[in-house]
This record gives structure tokens, sequence and C-alpha cells, in this order.
């Protein structure tokens, strides 16, 4: 047996919090790998949904409180059990797995484990769960070169929907957000255009900045629900509206005013059931992670100015408590486990 610890987070609308457990982890049995993780990387949403709203938030059944949840790992194969082929102990890898200094991954047809290229980081390799999602949502929006985009969430899917938008051509990328640190970064991630609603009309901006027309598609990548109504509002008539956030709660929007005459297309995107390629829908799960960590590796996409705490796991409950506040002083966070 070998010994693992892993972060434990516990729902409470008075009192969120992690805690940092020991763990026993058994070898791995046929078809299975053991993954060291170097490195878990923390998808803010979800993650505080749980912490928030409760488990149902994060897609576990009402009553489980307790949970080691988390989807995103960097690290390199530990062990491997009998008849595995593909993988060796030593190869780098990201798989889909909780916070924990180990993970064991059954190797499925539809396991989520890939291999990690050369020039891409643990730290940022691991973040090809959130690549797989903003990549899905430019896929969904069938963007074309010159369209004109605009982004409301400036998180770490959003700057990686932005930064897939500048590779598929897209112009303008006007990026929104309330917080101006997170704007400062998206123009480092390609935007050409800003716009801080808590000081501008963002609807006016983007007619100014779209010449009347408004945006041709617009992605919803913000924690907010209510932005809805405004997405709606700075599209252009006949145009897209992309949902790739998961944001708690419901929205208000006005049915004749944007839907109706606006004649607007509401896109979501989940990917449930893309575990397989179809003929009709070919980018699978692991097409887009893979695409992610090859568009990483290639320096197309760039990750590095996004990471603002890659910090041991010890500093986990801290970290949370930051998030929790507020959207300031925090981007894209990674836990150490040496």
């Amino acid at each position: 047996m070998h010994s693992a610890q892993r972060l434990m987070f516990v729902s409470s609308p008075a009192a969120p919090r992690v805690e940092l457990e020991s763990f026993p982890i058994p070898d791995p049995q046929a078809g299975q790998v053991l993954v060291r993780n170097t490195h878990t990387q923390v998808s803010a949403g979800s993650e505080s949904n749980f912490l928030r709203c409760g488990p149902q938030s994060y897609g576990l059944p009402d009553g489980q409180l307790r949970a080691n949840i988390g989807y995103m790992t960097a690290g390199r194969i530990a062990a491997v059990g009998p008849g595995v082929t593909g993988f060796a102990v030593g190869d780098r890898v990201v798989t889909s797995a909780a916070h924990a200094s180990h993970s064991l991954v059954d190797l499925t047809p539809t396991a989520a484990i890939d291999p990690v290229p050369d020039g891409a980081s643990d730290e940022a390799a691991g973040f090809a769960a959130l690549g797989d999602v903003a990549l899905h949502g430019v896929r969904r929006a069938q963007l074309q070169i010159d369209q004109s985009v605009a982004i409301f969430g400036m998180g770490i899917v959003g700057q990686l929907v932005l930064q897939l938008a500048r590779c598929s051509g897209a112009h303008p990328l006007i990026a929104i957000d309330l917080v101006d640190e997170r704007l400062e970064l998206a123009r480092r991630s390609g935007a050409t255009h800003v716009i801080n609603p808590s000081r501008e009309n963002v609807v006016q901006r983007v007619q100014e900045i779209t010449q009347g027309a408004g945006a041709e598609v617009v992605f919803h990548c913000a924690q907010a629900a209510g932005i809805l109504q405004s997405a709606m509002e700075c599209a252009a008539d006949r145009g897209t509206v992309v949902l790739t956030s998961s944001p708690p709660g419901t929205a208000t929007i006005r049915l004749k005013e944007e839907l109706l005459r606006k004649e607007l297309k509401l896109t979501g995107t989940y990917e449930s059931g893309l575990t397989q390629s179809h003929v009709y829908w070919r980018w699978t799960r692991q097409r887009n992670r893979r695409a992610y960590l090859r568009l990483l590796a290639s320096g197309q996409l760039q990750l590095g100015h996004l990471l603002t705490h890659v910090v041991p796991a010890g500093d986990a409950p801290a970290i949370y408590e930051m998030v929790l506040r507020g959207s300031t002083g925090w981007l894209g966070i990674a836990f150490k486990w040496d």
C-alpha cells in the first residue's frame, strides 16, 4: 500500500472549507496505472460551486457534503498493473482525477489520460480539462475568420476561449470583466479591446467597436447567471451566444427584444456523450485535450502569464479562502505535491 494525501472539500453555506488528509492507495490492478501527481489544477468555478452551493451544483448526490473533488492533474506514471500497454513507468501524463498526490486510473476505452508532449510544463498541461471546455465552446460557435467575438468573464476558461478564438482568426476580440488585472492579462492573451462594465456601458462599447452591428459570437464564461441578458444585448442580429461556464442559479432574459427580434441562437456546451467520435461530431474530449496540449507545447497557446499561484498543496485551505472572497488577486492556481 502507498501512503498518499488528498484534499477534502466540506460544503457549508456558513463555513465552507478544505482539509488535507492522508489515505491509503492500493497498487494498480490489471488494466490500471498509478500516477504520482506533481500538480493538480484548480477549477475555481466548479469547486467554489461545491463549497458554497452544495454537492448538487457539482453533480454529486445531495447530502454528500464532504468529498475529494477536482478533475485536473499532471504527473508521472509510478506503477502499472498487469496487462497494461501504451503506458510505462516514468511517462508524463495528465489525468482526470481529484486533488491528491496519487491517482489510480482505470484504462478503459474512454479513460481521461493523455501523454504530455515535450515543451509543455506540468503546471500548464494540467489545465487540459479546461482547455477541452474552452475548445468545445469555440468549436460549437463555428467561428470564422474576421468574425467579431465578445467574451464575458476573463477567468481561465475565458482566457483560453480568447486565445482559441484568436487562433481561429476571429476579429475583433473583446474581453469583458470587472477586474482590471484580468483585463490586462486578456490583452496579453490577444484581446484587441477590453471593457470593464463597472466604468463603461458594455452594450454601447460593443456596438461602437463593431460599428453598430454587435458581436457575431458572444461567449458567457462567467459565474454570474444574470450576465446572459447582457450577453444577448451585445450580440449582433442572428448572432450566437455560447454558454461555456457553469453558473449556478437562474437568469432572466427578454424573449421579444433580443431572442425573437434579433433571431439569436443560444448554445449550451457540456459535452455529454462525447467520449466517442461520431461521423457528425468528431471532436471527442480526448481529441480536444490533446489539441490543447499540442497548441501549448508549440507556443500557440500561452498559459504562463495566467498562472498566478503555483503553491504547495498544504496551502490549499488559505487559497480557497482567497477564491471565495472574490475574483481579485488570483487567476490560474495549481497545487504542488512534491
